[in-house]
C-alpha cells in the first residue's frame, strides 16, 4: 500500500471557532408606523339602542379584532424603534 493510501492515525485539526455576524434589517419605513386608533361610535344610550342585536355584536366582534390588530402592530414597531409608538414618560412629567 502506499503511503498516500494508508489510514491516518492523528485525528483531524479542529475547526476554527465561528465568529457571529451581527445583523440589522429593517423594514421598510411605512411598515414601522403605530396603529391609527380612530374615534369610535357615539355614545348617545339612544342610539345604541337603536342598533339591532346582532349587528351590535358584529361591530364589537370587529372592534376587539381591530383593537387587536393595532396592539399587535404597536409591539412589533416598538420591538424595531423602542419608545415610537409609546413615549417613555420624561421625568418632567407628573407621576400618578
Amino acid at each position: 500500500m502506499s503511503p498516500g493510501c494508508a489510514p491516518r492515525t492523528d485525528p483531524p485539526a479542529p475547526l476554527p471557532a465561528p465568529i457571529a455576524v451581527p445583523v440589522t434589517i429593517t423594514p421598510p419605513a411605512d411598515l414601522l408606523r403605530c396603529a391609527d386608533r380612530p374615534a369610535g361610535l357615539p355614545e348617545d344610550p339612544a342610539l345604541v339602542a337603536q342598533i339591532p342585536t346582532r349587528a351590535r355584536a358584529g361591530i364589537i366582534r370587529l372592534a376587539r379584532a381591530f383593537g387587536a390588530n393595532a396592539d399587535q402592530l404597536d409591539r412589533l414597531v416598538e420591538f424595531v424603534s423602542p419608545g415610537a409608538c409609546h413615549p417613555t414618560p420624561s421625568a418632567s412629567s407628573p407621576k400618578d
